[in-house]
């Protein structure tokens, strides 16, 4: 896969992120708390961490972030592709 590509299928899960709605209610992604992810190693899923920590956010003061699993050994947030952490 071409480093456009990849750009462009981040952009676009992106998007579908921004526009859908968190709550598993109304059929949104689902939310999971760091300690619950599930092994990574199934390209395309995409969780919402509730403790995640965005960039900038301390270490135990994450506030949740979107994250993908890059189908290797990790789970990596959407903003900056970086390994989620908290």
């Amino acid at each position: 896969m071409t480093d456009k590509a990849i750009v462009e299928a981040l952009v676009a899960r992106i998007r579908k992120l921004e526009t859908q709605e968190r709550s598993e209610v109304t059929g949104g992604i689902r939310t999971v708390a760091f300690a619950a992810l599930p092994a990574a190693g199934e390209t395309g899923r995409e969780l919402f961490v509730s403790d995640g920590r965005k960039l900038g956010e301390g270490v135990g003061l994450g506030t949740g972030v979107p994250v993908y699993d890059d189908g290797g050994a990790s789970w990596r947030r959407f903003s900056d592709d970086t390994v989620v952490a908290v």
